[in-house]
């Protein structure tokens, strides 16, 4: 690459060793260490991480940084990335935390390129070490035969390409290009059969229902199956709407109704860890499905009859009324990471 691949900013605006270090964090790790060589410089801003070196002299590569954890924390599971994965999201390291079975020293991934394990997005447990110090004493510089050595269990990736790593200017040209992931929660998913308010006007509300569920299909082009806006027009910009979760715990709060439900705004994501008026007019993918946003999801009058009076006025501050958008690609979504 020419450079330390640790540095080079994503398209999310982080560098990679930085969104390394909140995809661990967010995945549930307690701390964080950053391996380094014994006469490595520690990445700029990150002067109050933790650093684990390679031994004086040592030049053994991921092994050695591994091993050196394991030796500084010999008590502790450790879950190993790469700094350059541009592409991994945190639905591989949930995924990869809970597929561990009881009693299961290591846990990896099988790679998409040749089937065989992907080191360094791996559960290695404390158990483990003595194979990486009897690795050592036989000169193993692969973590990857390692893990081959004793056929530890493989897991199928979950998102296409999040192992793939950037080793040349034209890979990371290619993911420079590519959608941005977002690293947010499902909360809860809303679909309903009909319309309650469009062209209710003078009318009155209707009662179609509303149905919570736990997972949900997109179709490109056409919405969620089984919704009201399911291949309503072409290209509909509204074929999905987001709320932030924020914004429905500010509205309990600030109208004093604590039990009240986020079904009654009618958007049918309820997202948690993103900010939604920044996605208007950009491609995103979420769970890895592919979505664009189209415009502000504004609030109307009919919030004053659904949640209180009020309500209008204070969804329109601060793009609280979520956010619309096209779905560009097919996929299901699940509640969670």
């Amino acid at each position: 690459m020419g450079r330390d691949k640790a540095t080079l900013i994503h398209a999310d605006g982080r560098s990679l060793v930085r969104r390394g270090d909140d995809l661990l964090r967010d995945a549930g790790c307690k701390s964080v260490v950053l391996s380094l060589r014994c006469d490595q410089e520690i990445p700029a801003g990150l002067n109050g991480l933790e650093v684990v070196r390679d031994l004086e002299g040592a030049s053994n590569g991921p092994m050695g940084g591994i091993l050196a954890g394991m030796r500084s924390y010999p008590d502790v599971d450790w879950l190993v990335i790469a700094c350059d994965l541009p592409r991994l999201d945190l639905r591989t390291l949930v995924h990869l935390i809970s597929s561990r079975q009881a009693g299961e020293t290591v846990l990896a991934y099988r790679s998409e390129f040749d089937g065989l394990p992907e080191p360094l997005c791996t559960f290695y447990s404390a158990a483990s070490r003595p194979l990486f110090e009897e690795a050592a004493a036989l000169n193993f510089r692969s973590p990857r035969k390692l893990l081959v050595r004793h056929a530890c269990r493989l897991l199928e990736p979950v998102t296409p390409h999040a192992l793939d790593n950037a080793n040349t200017p034209e890979d990371w040209d290619a993911c420079a290009e590519e959608v941005p992931e977002w690293q947010a929660e499902l909360a809860e998913i809303w679909i309903s059969p009909g319309n309650d308010f469009r062209g209710r006007h003078g009318l009155g509300r209707l009662d179609h229902g509303i149905l919570g569920l736990s997972e949900v299909e997109c179709v490109a082009g056409m919405g969620l199956r089984g919704d009201r806006y399911f291949g309503y027009q072409p290209d509909y910009k509204g074929q999905v709407t987001f709320l932030e979760a924020g914004v429905v715990q500010a509205v309990r709060d600030g109208f004093s109704q604590p039990g009240l439900s986020s079904a009654v705004f009618r958007r049918n994501l309820i997202v948690r860890g993103v900010q939604l008026a920044d996605w208007v007019g950009r491609r995103f993918r979420f769970q890895g499905v592919e979505f664009e946003g189209s415009e502000e999801c504004k609030p109307c009058y009919w919030m004053e009859d659904a949640v209180a009076p009020g309500a209008e006025e204070f969804l329109k501050v601060h793009h609280r009324g979520g956010l619309r958008a096209r779905i560009r690609s097919d996929g299901s979504l699940r509640v969670g990471r």
